[in-house]
């Protein structure tokens, strides 16, 4: 594209931007044709936008940043699969995270609340401490833990939450657990529940059919408090632009 300025010829060359573009599809490709994502794909819309941010809602969008190495990539697509994990694990109404926020934040009193040792706010940091060790986990079922572990400790952002997930693994897989974070319900199983559940809204049900559909969801729902951002809006939503 060219246009001009008082005779001065300026072009735009989108040439780069479209190979980084086509790089990162094509590793993303690869990387779901060699290993099983399936279970970890809570959402299947993705997109790519070269040097734009990395976020996770509301379409999954991958940046040109994170994305150097084929691990890096995967480690940054996982992470924002978990951001989906956590958002369809409570839906719209409720968060996963919300009855262990405080729990979090007995534990890690001081923890940073800016990039790069923390996120990028007070809540976003504890919320990181769940999002980030699920992509580990993930990324460890993946490629193995000490591959998993090695993209954690050379990541420029969210340092301080990706040594503690990895130092304190063992205790906050115990959380998790006990909260039903943990382990991880296979992508299409909370896909088809989180369609199910839709259906029965538009279809104006009290909601028997989504009961039926899976007693864990079920009793997750009735127990989670509400969003602290309100409806529509969940602290387990947010991304990976750590820069």
């Amino acid at each position: 594209m060219a246009g001009s300025d008082d005779g001065v010829r300026i072009d735009i060359d989108l040439g780069e931007a479209e190979r980084e573009a086509e790089r990162i599809r094509t590793w993303l490709a690869a990387l779901r044709r060699r290993h099983n994502l399936e279970r970890f794909e809570y959402t299947r819309h993705v997109r790519i936008v070269p040097a734009g941010p990395t976020y996770s809602h509301p379409i999954l969008t991958l940046g040109t940043r994170f994305t150097e190495t084929e691990d890096l990539l995967l480690s940054t697509y996982l992470h924002e699969q978990m951001h989906w994990y956590l958002w369809l694990l409570g839906g719209p109404d409720h968060d996963p995270v919300a009855p262990i926020f405080d729990e979090l934040v007995r534990r890690y009193p001081q923890a940073p609340i800016w990039l790069p040792e923390g996120a990028r706010s007070y809540e976003q940091t504890y919320v990181h401490l769940v999002v980030c060790w699920l992509e580990i986990e993930a990324a460890a079922a993946v490629i193995g833990r000490e591959r998993a572990n090695r993209m954690a400790d050379t990541t420029w952002g969210y340092r301080w939450i990706y040594r503690t997930v990895v130092m304190d693994r063992d205790p906050l897989c115990a959380l998790f657990t006990e909260n039903g974070i943990f382990p991880m319900m296979p992508a299409p199983e909370l896909i088809a529940i989180e369609a199910e559940r839709r259906r029965a809204e538009l279809e104006g049900e009290d909601g028997e059919s989504s009961s039926r559909a899976s007693p864990r969801k079920s009793a997750r729902a009735k127990r989670a408090p509400r969003s602290r951002q309100g409806r529509g809006r969940s602290p387990a939503r947010g991304g990976k632009s750590r820069g």
